[in-house]
């Protein structure tokens, strides 16, 4: 029977004769057992996950709690420089009024972000080799030691050093805890764990603002250290939480650890879960979904994800990442100033931005209802598709007569696409990104793939200022662009990740399957479905399905 079209919804894919040769040695029976327990998490819905594997999210989120701290930094920093007592200790004196050179507000910002970067690497190349938890652990002690740096900055060089320094950490987190989070908890609660990301960076900008709006009155350079001093609030009890967190079983099947992996299974699933037998089979599963990876040349190096069909998925995380950052919600920056032009004094703009963050963290909210609704493709395509409608009407507004009402127009679409940005793209791409790798290069990819994120933040935000400048609200055209090119990659390139298995994932792309018809597809994966040896030395021998053709990548 071949297989060489989709003139059928229920078109069925399996194993390539790769992947049956690299699991020669896989216990077919046991295996059965752990696609049994699958299959059960597959059925389970929200509340049933939560029950079952309650344990696995509250770990999740609380190493995910780490990221507020970059989002602290994030909204601190830029709005450091209009604090009067900031700019008088880091700033130059030019006509009678301090303020820091747009020089060192760029300089500042570009160094954290430098020093993201080299987080990132620490990250690929620590997080398989010694696990998340010993790598999320020396990021801890790495965080507490640059506090102090900030802290205790007497000059703008010591400030940049500690932007710097802080930077590591930060960027040592941002892929470290979605790649925890995907291998940690189950099916059901995956989608929502791994977005947590995005909720956590929205609490730390919600945060920062409130921070720097209560310091306002202090007239010190504790009106500047004291907000600095507060990011000690997290290193400390997340390091002690660390410490008893459980390390992915995952990783720990990959690295031959089963009785340790069977350890973790028990103690982040409710105690009466798994029946005789069962989490044996899971280990089983794990160490079937390894073998699937190694016949893609998915063996754990960073050349493995250009290789075979793991460069398609390289393409896939990169094209998810850049997506975040040529969407066109970049424009939201504006939104403030559209506000002070309509009239709106600068402590009313602030308290505005405060109440923006607070929609923000709203909209993560908002995304984990439709991501139990819709799936992950529709939910990126679609927000990207919101975003460049916006666009649109903004950009025309730009050649209107400036008023009141027309920059309060242009205020409110901006507001709209952040707040849409919130519940689509921005927390669902660490859905997808921590989903679509192959498990032994999942780490690596994910921190790939950020690694692109940054550095295409670094040219969106050296543009910005000029088309801020140059083209005021008429910029709108030009993301309105960019984002429909997102769309247009994302309707052609994106699969659908939600509702498989990391195995079955492993069969689609394997089998080249193209990316809009993922779901249109049944995977079998005919190994896990067979319960004797002679059966499995007849589909070794044969292969799952008979022979069939490799389907083109659309």
């Amino acid at each position: 029977m071949a297989y060489s079209s989709f003139d059928s919804k229920d078109e069925h894919i399996g194993l390539t004769a790769g992947q049956i040769a690299e699991d020669a040695d896989i216990d077919v029976a046991l295996l059965k057992l752990g696609q049994q327990v699958v299959s059960k998490q597959k059925e389970e819905t929200f509340t049933q996950a939560w029950r079952n594997h309650w344990r696995a999210a509250v770990w999740s989120m609380v190493l995910g709690t780490a990221l507020i701290m970059e989002g602290l930094d994030t909204g601190m920093l830029n709005s450091f420089f209009g604090v009067t007592v900031f700019k008088e200790r880091f700033g130059v004196l030019t006509k009678g009024k301090w303020a820091v050179p747009a020089k060192d507000q760029t300089g500042l910002g570009d160094t954290a972000t430098c020093g993201q970067l080299v987080g990132l690497v620490v990250t690929g190349l620590c997080q398989e080799r010694f696990g998340s938890k010993r790598t999320f652990i020396g990021g801890m002690i790495l965080m507490t030691a640059t506090i102090f740096v900030a802290v205790f900055a007497n000059d703008i060089s010591m400030l940049y050093a500690a932007e710097f320094l802080m930077g590591i950490p930060w960027g040592m987190f941002q892929t470290l805890t979605t790649a925890y989070a995907t291998e940690l908890c189950p099916l059901g609660l995956r989608p929502y764990l791994s977005a947590y990301a995005s909720l956590s960076w929205g609490v730390g900008k919600f945060l920062a603002v409130g921070i720097l709006r209560a310091c306002l009155s202090i007239t010190s350079d504790w009106g500047w250290r004291l907000p600095y001093c507060l990011y000690w609030i997290f290193p400390v009890p997340l390091l002690i939480a660390a410490i008893f967190a459980p390390e992915s079983p995952w990783w720990l099947a990959r690295k031959g650890r089963y009785d340790e992996a069977k350890a973790v299974l028990r103690q982040i699933s409710r105690s009466d879960l798994y029946e005789e037998g069962e989490i044996d089979g899971f280990i089983e599963y794990m160490r079937h979904t390894d073998a699937l990876d190694r016949a893609e040349h998915a063996r754990g190096s960073w050349l493995d994800m250009f290789r075979g069909t793991n460069l398609r998925r390289t393409e896939i995380q990169m094209g998810v990442w850049m997506t975040q950052n040529w969407n066109g919600s970049q424009i939201y920056s504006l939104a403030v100033t559209f506000l002070e032009n309509a009239g709106m004094d600068t402590t009313t703009a602030f308290d505005v931005n405060l109440v923006l963050q607070a929609f923000s963290i709203i909209g993560v909210a908002i995304s984990w209802v439709l991501l139990a609704k819709v799936g992950r493709r529709p939910i990126y395509i679609l927000g990207t598709l919101a975003s460049v409608v916006a666009n649109i009407p903004i950009g025309a507004l730009g050649f209107a007569k400036s008023s009141s009402s027309v920059n309060y127009g242009i205020s409110a679409l901006m507001i709209l696409i952040n707040f849409t940005f919130h519940m689509s793209i921005g927390p669902v791409c660490y859905t997808i990104v921590g989903e679509l790798p192959a498990s032994r290069l999942r780490a690596r990819s994910i921190v790939f793939g950020r690694f692109v994120y940054v550095i295409n933040g670094l040219i969106v935000g050296s543009i910005n200022p000029y088309l801020t400048t140059y083209l005021n609200a008429k910029a709108g055209l030009f993301w309105a662009g960019t984002g429909l090119l997102c769309v247009l990659w994302g309707f052609f390139r994106l699969p659908e990740t939600g509702g498989f298995t990391f195995a079955e994932l492993d069969i689609l792309f394997a089998n080249k399957v193209p990316s809009r018809k993922f779901k249109r597809v049944v995977v079998r994966d005919a190994l896990a479905d067979e319960t004797s040896g002679d059966s499995a030395d007849h589909i070794k021998e044969t292969g799952p399905l008979g022979p069939r053709d490799q389907l083109p990548t659309v």
